[in-house]
């Protein structure tokens, strides 16, 4: 029986040790959703597959399938995202980015339009000065395209609270959550419906975007079920 072998585009979300040599890395390709790959001699600095097996790396892989994982079997780089290594900040957004995907996406599952989201996200945090804002507005996305898009009003006028498992309800009626003013809709609304490159949120002050990062981080944790986000402990 043929050994069957795809060749993919693919983001690299972690990479850990197997044995002397290797790494075994997990892939979120734009053809076969998240793939986790093993990668010959990757811990050798000589071998031409080290760059290939660095987070945020994307690039094109030649993949064999094995019983458990995939093999690489060559590849070519085609963006490194070298620029998220000069800035602390641009560098945990990028790393929880990565984690939140990992943890939340299953083996052998995925979408094109996920993958695109990931690759623009990082090439973006790679060169944005304003990397909270282009983190928020990949959170957002992402969430709503793994169906937890939270409820946000047509317009920032009314008297709305935001709840960890909803998102921004109409406050008659309901029971706790966070207040909303105007600016704090204006601010998710344009969030969620603005391309990652074209985020400005230059004249929202830094109190009112602290406020949106808070709630959107507890709403991933909670809608997506994950215990914490450890690179986001890092945060400064």
């Amino acid at each position: 029986m043929a050994t069957k072998r795809i060749e993919c585009q693919g983001v690299v979300l972690a990479a850990t040790a197997y044995g002397e040599s290797d790494k075994i890395i997990r892939l979120y390709t734009e053809r076969a959703g998240k793939l986790s790959v093993l990668v010959k001699g990757a811990k050798s600095r000589r071998s031409a597959t080290v760059a290939l097996s660095e987070p945020f790396t994307f690039g094109l892989y030649r993949l064999s399938a094995g019983k458990s994982f995939y093999y690489l079997n060559s590849g070519k780089i085609l963006q490194a995202n070298m620029g998220l290594r000069n800035n602390y900040d641009n560098m945990i957004y990028a790393s929880a980015l990565v984690e939140i995907v990992d943890k939340s996406s299953m083996e052998d599952e995925g979408t094109a339009r996920i993958f695109s989201l990931i690759r623009k996200a990082l090439h973006e945090l790679s060169i944005t000065e304003a990397p909270l804002s282009v983190f928020l507005g990949f959170l957002i996305k992402y969430l709503s395209f793994m169906g937890y898009r939270p409820m946000l009003p047509e317009s920032d006028e009314g008297s709305y609270v935001f709840l960890s498992d909803a998102g921004a309800v109409e406050a008659e009626g309901a029971a706790g959550g966070e207040p909303l003013d105007g600016r704090d809709i204006y601010t998710l609304r344009h969030l969620l419906y603005t391309s990652l490159d074209k985020i400005n949120l230059e004249d929202v002050d830094k109190t009112t975007l602290e406020k949106i990062y808070r709630l959107l981080k507890v709403y991933t944790v909670v809608n997506l079920q994950l215990d914490n986000i450890q690179s986001l402990q890092l945060r400064m």
